[in-house]
């Protein structure tokens, strides 16, 4: 399977935890722009080194700082040649998609507008093949379903699925991934559906993959949101030694990325710094991590150590 193109923003200098919107950015600590600038450049190295090309959408230059674009699985999903932008439920991060539609255009990718509720690839799983799941029910509407449907390929089979808090989006209880070997595991949290059972997730991937059960635990902990890259599995720290085996035994190579101040404090995992650019090929020129890493770690040290919540 090729490795997408991840979209990845890294924070401001003023980056804070502004909308305290899941069970574990309510605590609203304090933030360090500085560190969570030094965690997103350790994401970003663990992509790189797993052979995960990234394409780099600096921070808005805006008076109030648009603490949210960092989790980029939200603003939006490539279908084929055009990028739809996501309509946000959560109302500071409503102002980011002028900021995307002009980066995607400058890019060479049209666009256009979700007209209904709905935060972009976070409520989409591609399952392999012509299998997906949209998700809706607590940051997305359920009129989102009905707009993905002719975006996506012909003879897609799509599995609407509702979810419940504290299961904000979809990729917090879903995660399909793939071994180096071409094995597709489905991991799923089935208390998180409303009218649905793991058993409507088997019947649905049938023969083309395996569906691994969470416990509640191991999904507040984000196991949904490690991140595949090529069978290497970028992790969030906290996830159980039993599902950790669980994973090596299928033929995945984890990496454990311990975050404390993206996640720990923002919640999430690396699956949410991350929109995947199926099909997108960089371009000579575009702005890549590769060729902007060394002047990345030279702009963190130009942030502040710490900052108190917007």
């Amino acid at each position: 399977m090729a490795i997408p193109t991840y979209l990845m923003s890294y924070p401001a200098a003023q980056w804070s935890i502004r909308g305290a919107a899941n069970f574990r950015s309510q605590a609203r600590s304090t933030t360090s722009p500085r560190r969570a600038f030094r965690e997103w450049l350790t994401l970003a190295d663990a992509i790189l080194r797993a052979g995960g090309p990234i394409l780099v959408m600096p921070p808005a230059a805006t008076e109030t700082p648009l603490t949210g674009m960092i989790y980029t699985a939200n603003l939006g999903h490539l279908f084929r040649d055009q990028f739809l932008l996501s309509n946000m439920s959560v109302a500071h991060r409503r102002a980011e998609r002028d900021i995307v539609r002009s980066f995607m255009e400058k890019a060479g990718v049209s666009t256009r507008d979700a007209s209904a509720e709905w935060e972009g690839q976070a409520e989409l799983q591609w399952l392999g093949g012509n299998r997906f799941v949209a998700t809706y029910g607590v940051r997305s509407a359920r009129e989102s379903v009905a707009e993905l449907r002719p975006l996506l390929p012909p003879n897609t089979k799509l599995l609407e699925l509702q979810i419940r808090d504290p299961f904000f989006h979809g990729d917090t209880c879903l995660n399909p991934i793939t071994n180096r070997a071409g094995d597709l595991v489905l991991l799923a949290h089935g208390s998180a559906f409303i009218g649905a059972t793991l058993e409507t997730l088997r019947d649905f991937l049938g023969s083309t993959g395996e569906v691994v059960a969470l416990d509640e635990g191991d999904t507040l902990a984000y196991a949904c949101n490690a991140l595949c890259v090529g069978g290497t599995l970028l992790m969030p720290s906290g996830v159980s030694a039993s599902l950790r085996g669980q994973l090596v035994r299928r033929g995945f190579v984890l990496e454990e990325l311990e975050l404390p101040e993206l996640f720990g404090k923002g919640g999430g995992g690396p699956r949410c710094l991350v929109n995947e650019l199926r099909g997108l090929v960089l371009n000579p020129g575009a702005p890549s991590y590769a060729e902007l890493r060394d002047e990345l770690y030279k702009l963190v040290e130009s942030y502040p150590e710490g900052a108190l919540n917007a």
